[in-house]
C-alpha cells in the first residue's frame, strides 16, 4: 500500500497540516522541520497529489505552464510574464484549468517530465525556457502526454511548437543597421545552449555574408541573456578600445540591450550619437527607456496565446499543424544612427 500523508505526519511527529505546508513551500515551517518531513517522505516514497481536488471534480483538462529558468536569471524580464499572460488569456476564455510552475535544469534531472505531470495530475503542459541540453527535451520526445514547447522545436506525436522565425528576424535587424552604413558591428550573444541564440546567430552571419563583412572582424560579447553580464562585458570593451570597438551593438535580447546602453552611458558615451544599439523581443520595458531601443517585436503575448490554443487542439485531437510561426516585425525607434 502506498504511503499516505498521515504516515508521514506520524513518523515526523507533526500534524497533517504541517506536512502539507512543508511540502508546499509555506514559510511558517522551519527549515529543520521541512527537511525532516521531506526526508521521511522520500524514505516512504510519499508523493503529494496537489491536484486531488481537480480529479474529484473530474476535470480532465488540468494543464500547466512549466517555466524553466524563470528563477535563474537574476534580472527583471517581462518576456516570460508576457508569454504566461498570453497563455492564461486563451485558457481562461476556453474554461481550461491552468497553473504555473517554475523549474530549473537541475530539477529536471531529479524529476522527469512524466513523473512531474503525474504528481500534479496534468493532462497537458506548455513548456517555456527549455535549452537544447535540458532533460525535459529528451523526456517529452518519449512521452505520450500532450505538450507544446515555445521557442524550441521538438518532434513528437503529441508535441507542438510555437516559434518565431529567429533566423530571418535577426538577419532583418542586422541588415537594417548595415543599410544605415554600419559595418563595424559588435554582437552581444545570448545563451550558448539556447536554440534561439543559435538561430539568431545564423541570421546574423547570413546578413554579414551578403554584405561582404568578415565574421572574424566582429567582436562577440557573451551575455547569457543577462543584463548585468551584458553591462560588464560592454563596459570592459569600451574601457579597452573606446570608439574603436565598433559603431553598433547588435543584441540578441532587449534585456541585454538595456545593459549595453547603460554601460555606454556610464563610460561617458551617448546612444545613438556615439554608439547605436539594437535589441530583440519587443518587451514592454523598451517603451520606457531613453532612447527607446530599435528592436524585433516577437509579439510575445500572442506567442503565449497561440501556445495555449495549440495545446487545446492537441488535447482535443484536432491539431492539423503542430508548428505555429508567430509573425514578427521590426520596431524602428531612436537607438540607431545613420552614418
Amino acid at each position: 500500500m502506498a504511503a499516505s500523508i498521515k504516515d508521514v505526519a506520524k513518523m515526523a511527529g507533526v500534524s497533517v497540516g504541517t506536512v502539507s505546508r512543508a511540502l508546499n513551500g509555506y514559510t511558517d515551517v522551519s527549515e529543520k522541520t521541512r527537511k525532516k518531513i521531506k526526508d521521511i517522505s522520500a524514505d516512504l516514497g510519499y508523493t503529494p497529489n496537489v491536484s486531488a481536488k481537480n480529479l474529484s471534480s473530474k476535470n480532465n483538462k488540468n494543464v500547466a505552464m512549466i517555466a524553466s529558468g524563470l528563477l535563474d536569471e537574476k534580472q527583471t524580464d517581462d518576456f516570460t510574464m508576457a508569454l504566461i499572460k498570453g497563455a492564461y488569456t486563451y485558457m481562461n476564455r476556453h474554461q481550461l484549468s491552468i497553473a504555473t510552475y517554475a523549474i530549473s535544469s537541475e530539477d529536471q534531472k531529479v524529476k522527469g517530465f512524466e513523473e512531474f505531470c503525474r504528481e500534479f495530475s496534468l493532462s497537458g503542459a506548455l513548456l517555456f525556457g527549455l535549452k537544447v541540453t535540458d532533460k525535459y527535451v529528451e523526456n517529452i520526445c518519449d512521452s505520450k502526454i500532450p505538450c507544446v514547447t515555445v521557442d524550441i522545436r521538438v518532434e513528437g506525436e503529441q508535441i507542438g511548437s510555437v516559434i518565431t522565425d529567429d533566423e530571418r528576424a535577426f538577419e532583418e535587424i542586422t541588415q537594417y543597421v548595415i543599410d544605415r552604413n554600419h559595418r563595424k558591428l559588435i554582437l552581444v550573444y545570448g545563451r550558448k545552449q539556447a536554440m534561439v541564440a543559435k538561430l539568431r546567430y545564423r541570421g546574423f552571419c547570413k546578413a554579414l555574408k551578403k554584405n561582404n563583412i568578415n565574421i572574424k572582424d566582429v567582436p562577440v560579447l557573451d551575455s547569457n541573456f543577462i543584463e548585468t553580464q551584458a553591462y560588464e562585458k560592454t563596459k570592459e570593451l569600451l574601457l579597452k578600445k573606446g570608439q574603436d570597438a565598433g559603431s553598433v551593438f547588435i543584441c540578441m535580447s532587449d534585456i541585454t540591450a538595456f545593459g549595453v546602453a547603460r554601460a555606454i552611458r556610464d563610460c561617458g558615451y551617448r546612444v545613438p550619437e556615439d554608439f547605436s544599439v539594437t535589441g530583440y523581443d519587443g518587451i514592454s520595458f523598451g517603451r520606457y527607456v531613453e532612447p527607446r531601443i530599435t528592436t524585433i517585436d516577437q509579439n510575445v503575448m500572442q506567442k503565449g496565446y497561440e501556445a495555449g490554443k495549440l495545446l487545446d487542439r492537441i488535447l482535443k485531437g484536432n491539431a492539423t499543424e503542430k508548428t505555429v510561426i508567430v509573425p514578427h516585425s521590426l520596431l524602428e525607434r531612436e537607438s540607431v544612427r545613420r552614418l
